[in-house]
């Protein structure tokens, strides 16, 4: 019996990165697809530190009338869907991403992360705009 704890304790420990995030996204609260992705991916250097610039991408999301699936404030990432409401060629269900890194103290660098690139771009020139 100690033999199979101690082998389940290292399958567990060797898969532990794979066995959180599937979970997640069995939910539909995964970011995996995100990562990967390469054409429809956009970033720009806000000058406001990490937390403000997150609050003024929800407020962008709640003034554009975007769904908010969910979000990570600890992380600083948000994933919205809805998007037909400012984009008309994309689905309901298309998902855009918004990370939020931190550069400095009064700096922040803003990612705009979606599969379909022709969103992604329309999304990051509003959010251009949005910020400046």
């Amino acid at each position: 019996m100690k033999n199979i704890v101690f082998i389940l304790c290292i399958l567990f420990t060797l898969s532990s990165c794979a066995v959180f995030d599937y979970p997640k996204r069995f939910a539909g609260y995964s970011i995996a697809n995100f990562e990967n992705e390469k054409d429809g991916r956009f970033s720009f250097e806000a000058k406001l530190p990490v937390d403000k610039a997150y609050n003024k991408c929800k407020l962008f999301l709640f003034e554009k009338k975007l769904q908010t699936n969910f979000e990570s404030k600890k992380k600083k990432y948000i994933v919205t869907s809805k998007c037909t409401v400012l984009f008309e060629y994309c689905l309901d269900s298309t998902e855009v991403a918004f990370f939020v890194h931190s550069d400095d103290n009064d700096k922040s660098t803003i990612e705009i992360v979606s599969n379909n690139s022709r969103l992604a771009k329309f999304i990051f020139l509003e959010l251009q705009k949005y910020f400046s």
